[in-house]
């Protein structure tokens, strides 16, 4: 049991660490030119951005369905007493497998954590 939970964490932290933002500013590129034999001195301007600002967090909740499986069903609650424990809310679904996959499709669900 201990290791399916830690495996779990673990697949749960790689999700978090690739949804993650990257605050690190990129650096410039480097450029080789030719050397100036007698051309005035260039100017450097900043370059312009073009990205839009990122959005704010939803404060929708996280919807998690609940399978009438006996590891769904402790996954689940695990899963989401970690996501509650970040400031998320999370919202439990009942519901079959069928119903899921086309909850998922349509974006009415959020996250399955166990399929076969």
């Amino acid at each position: 049991m201990l290791r399916k939970f830690t495996v779990v964490l673990c697949a749960l932290a790689l999700v978090a660490a690739g949804c993650g933002g990257d605050d690190e500013e990129a650096a410039p590129a480097a450029t080789t030119a030719a050397p100036a034999t007698t051309a005035a001195p260039a100017t450097t301007a900043a370059p312009a951005t073009t990205a839009a600002p990122a959005a704010g967090d939803s404060t929708d909740p996280i919807k998690l369905p609940i399978h009438n499986w006996s590891s769904q069903i402790a996954g689940v609650y695990a899963i989401g007493a970690i996501l509650e424990s970040t400031g998320n809310s999370v919202e439990y679904i009942s519901a079959d497998s069928t119903l899921v996959y086309t909850s998922m499709c349509e974006g009415d669900m959020d996250l399955v954590h166990e399929v076969w």
